[in-house]
């Protein structure tokens, strides 16, 4: 099995296209298609062009939540039916929109539009409309700290599948990889290990407890797939200390409630994983934005 660390990356936020791995105005392709292929672990299929057929194949098999990981802003000049919209304001004499590619395609919208001008942006700073902005993120958490945060909404998710991820192919190395959690003895430690506990867990019970059970959980998942189980059947033995990647996307009002309850914590404390990873993402989110956060 494999012990590493939580992390997370900013992948996309609004405006920030010269400093983050992805922009939503000239590149909303190429972070759809990351967020999808995180679902299935097949990132190293990516390469310069393959977002098109990745796109186009989606598109067929009507997997449309994956084009969520996406963010436009529209101005019509016009009056637009306001129950179409969850995020707009009235500018001049029409109105700004913001959603992702999904929202525009299913909202039936016939006016033409245009990209917003640099009045129309301080006007979103002026009035503090920050569900007109947004902002993607990648954690890699264990699957219990996915569960809490797949509970926010308007949220848009994609998640590394126990149900197709199969972790005896050599692309997981031969491993199921878990998250060290905060209480342990050996927290900064990473690495690989077949039989043999590193000498921290052997200090304390508990923590033999859990690496025992772990190393057992991996060895009896893949005995249950060699007598020919699948992976959406062999997943129902394992823990929430299992490794899971997950690309989240929503408006900054709503990453400002995200902050407020798993950062921290105005609704009570919480979960000690949950904190690890959110409270310095808030931090980065500080520095990205400093007008909002």
């Amino acid at each position: 099995m494999k012990l590493i660390k939580p992390s997370y990356e900013i992948l996309a936020a609004s405006g920030k296209s010269d400093i983050l791995p992805y922009n939503y105005e000239y590149q909303s392709d190429k972070l759809i298609e990351l967020a999808g292929r995180t679902c299935y672990k097949s990132e190293s299929d990516i390469t310069i062009d393959s977002s098109i057929t990745f796109i186009d194949n989606i598109r067929k098999k009507k997997h449309l939540s994956v084009f969520e990981h996406s963010w436009e802003l529209r101005y019509y000049d016009c009056n637009l039916p306001r129950n179409n919209f969850l995020n707009y304001m009235e500018i001049g004499t029409g109105t700004l929109v913001a959603g992702n590619n999904r929202a525009f395609d299913e909202s039936e919208i016939i006016p033409n539009h245009i990209s917003p001008d640099k009045y129309m942006i301080n006007e979103i700073y002026k009035q503090k409309r920050w569900n007109m902005l947004s902002a993607s993120v990648k954690l890699i958490v264990n699957r219990g700290v996915t569960h809490e945060q797949v509970r926010h909404r308007p949220v848009s998710y994609s998640q590394e599948s126990t149900r197709y991820c199969n972790y005896s192919k050599d692309k997981f190395g031969g491993h199921i990889t878990y998250i060290i959690p905060p209480w342990t003895q050996f927290q900064p430690w990473e690495g690989d290990f077949y039989d043999i506990p590193p000498a921290e867990v052997n200090t304390d019970i508990n923590h033999q407890i859990w690496f025992k059970n772990l190393l057992h959980t991996e060895q009896e998942y893949f005995e249950l797939l060699k007598n020919g189980w699948k992976p959406q059947q062999a997943r129902d033995i394992l823990p929430n200390a299992l490794k899971a990647e997950i690309v989240v996307t929503c408006n900054l009002q709503e990453w400002i409630h995200i902050f407020n309850l798993r950062a921290l914590g105005t609704t009570g404390t919480p979960h000690p994983q949950m904190s690890e990873i959110m409270i310095p993402l808030y931090e980065d989110f500080k520095k990205l934005f400093p007008e909002v956060f």
